[in-house]
């Protein structure tokens, strides 16, 4: 046995705070991880160090951070390894929150150990023969493991260097809490924004459980003004029966869409019968941020926008003119426009000749950028200028 390591409480006490500082920075930067497992290294006086996002039950590698592993080792490890590791079965045994010094706290015995298939056909080779792991954090999906390995030379992790490491544990954890609250802050927000510019329509925004986690202005109308429709448990639900199970299955099918990123589905659309009145349209597309999440499930989203044909589209007339400078008279003609596409009717409501309407028509043209009817129909449905 090596004595070569030298007591990490001999350490300055500035090397763990800013240890603690380098934590406390991977909750906005996701890559000075590979800065933190760097330090730990060298604080330690290790070889090489690991961070392993895995499933719940820690038998399956999701994600990775590693230093000082060749690629070709560590998706062997990931592959195979991980779980031929003989320390591995007593690992899923150990109260989490805290790291293992592997010559200390498990029942094989270093001799053992060098008679294994994980030392000789992976270990060996790198000249690994010490660590400290143990799972780091843990929630209902997933484990977050760490190692940390030194090699023959620089000897094995006493009881007070796997102490120093422990007193980094809380840190951690509450690093990954915090990061985890801020990316699903980011999400949301990124996914009202895709969703508002998606579809010119109001909208409201489901979360991963399918509960609704944002109103755009409008919608709450449509849902109280008749009893085709309700919000129960924060859950939108149509009162007929056979709607509402579609409802459900097109939902799930975009939030499965979302969460995988795939998009093999774009959404579809829903009637909602109202007696005595058009039906109300449902249009339910999946949303998906690009939000970065280290761990989490992740962050997909479905919106669910309602098109009423009787509904009338307001256009707010001081935007188009401080968006467009149009004139008085060219926002009447813009705003004619909106509910008839016929010049010669445009010309009669707004009481002008419709040579008169074809010259504002074509200043309209000019001012929005637009080069046909449609094309302006569009800039104004849909620009700022429509109040939503």
């Amino acid at each position: 046995m090596s004595t070569t390591n030298r007591p990490i409480k001999d350490k300055p006490i500035r090397k763990r705070g800013r240890l603690i500082e380098s934590i406390y920075r991977t909750v906005g930067e996701p890559g000075a991880w590979h800065g933190l497992l760097r330090e730990l290294v060298a604080v330690t006086n290790s070889r090489s160090a690991r961070l392993l996002v895995m499933n719940r039950e820690a038998n399956r590698v999701t994600f990775s951070v590693k230093l000082n592993i060749d690629d070709n080792y560590h998706r062997q490890y990931v592959e195979h390894y991980v779980n031929a590791c003989p320390w591995r079965p007593e690992l899923g045994l150990m109260r989490p929150g805290r790291l293992y010094s592997t010559y200390l706290h498990f029942t094989c015995p270093q001799p053992d150990f060098y008679r294994t298939e994980f030392f000789n056909d992976w270990a060996r080779p790198q000249n690994i023969h010490h660590g400290v792991c143990g799972t780091v954090y843990r929630d209902a999906a997933t484990s977050v493991q760490m190692l940390i390995q030194r090699t023959r030379g620089q000897g094995y992790y006493t009881e007070a260097e796997t102490a120093f490491i422990n007193e980094l544990v809380p840190h951690i954890q509450q690093s990954f809490l915090i990061a985890g609250q801020l990316a699903n802050t980011r999400a949301q927000g990124e996914a009202i924004a895709l969703a508002a510019g998606g579809e010119p329509l109001p909208f409201l925004l489901l979360d991963r459980s399918l509960r609704i986690t944002y109103f755009s202005p409008g919608v709450e109308k449509l849902i109280v003004d008749g009893p085709w429709l309700e919000v129960r448990n924060s859950r939108l639900l149509i009162t007929d029966e056979l709607q509402n199970r579609r409802l459900r299955r097109l939902l799930r099918e975009c939030l499965t869409a979302a969460d995988t990123r795939t998009f093999l589905t774009s959404g579809g659309t829903l009637a909602v019968p109202r007696p005595g009145a058009p039906d109300l349209q449902l249009l339910v597309r999946p949303v998906h941020p690009d939000v970065p999440v280290l761990i989490g499930p992740p962050s997909g989203y479905v919106a669910v926008y309602f098109y009423d044909s009787e509904a009338r589209v307001e256009i707010d007339h001081e935007r188009l003119c401080q968006f467009y400078s149009l004139s008085e008279a060219e926002i009447r003609v813009a705003m004619a426009m909106v509910d008839t596409p016929d010049s010669a009717e445009v010309a009669k409501r707004c009481a002008i000749s419709l040579h008169t309407v074809r010259s504002h028509i074509k200043a309209i043209f000019c001012k929005t950028g637009t080069h046909s009817q449609a094309d302006l129909m569009k800039r104004l449905l849909t620009g700022p200028a429509r109040r939503r």
